[in-house]
């Protein structure tokens, strides 16, 4: 099975972003399939194995849902914030493979990238 990972970071404050939903999805032929719907640790991580020759197409979905996180870390500070979702397009194909996505978050904008 591959192993997708992720770590969230506050911009912010620089502290581990602990109990952000995220969502993966399975997208084929245009289709969104949910696979999985969990929360960031305390850690701010996410570690999870998926059984990729399960899915016909390698393309997937991931939502990261920050609005209510940061509603929750300071609601009066953060009510101008525009982002409420992230959401990330990419392929898995390998079955043995890490995935490895960390993210740092904050109100108004983010930053993505892959690592192994």
């Amino acid at each position: 099975m591959a192993t997708l990972s992720s770590h969230l970071l506050n911009a912010i404050t620089g502290e581990h972003a602990d109990n952000v939903k995220i969502t993966l999805s399975n997208l084929d032929s245009n289709m969104s399939n949910l696979i999985l719907e969990t929360n960031t640790d305390e850690g701010g991580r996410l570690s999870e194995n998926i059984e990729i020759k399960l899915y016909r197409s390698c393309e997937f979905e991931m939502v990261i849902s920050t609005e209510d996180y940061f509603k929750k870390k300071n609601p009066d500070k953060w009510k101008n914030r525009i982002i409420s979702d992230i959401v990330i397009r990419f392929k898995m194909e390998d079955d043995n493979k890490k995935y490895h996505i960390p993210l740092i978050i904050s109100p108004n904008g983010y930053s993505v990238w892959w690592s192994e």
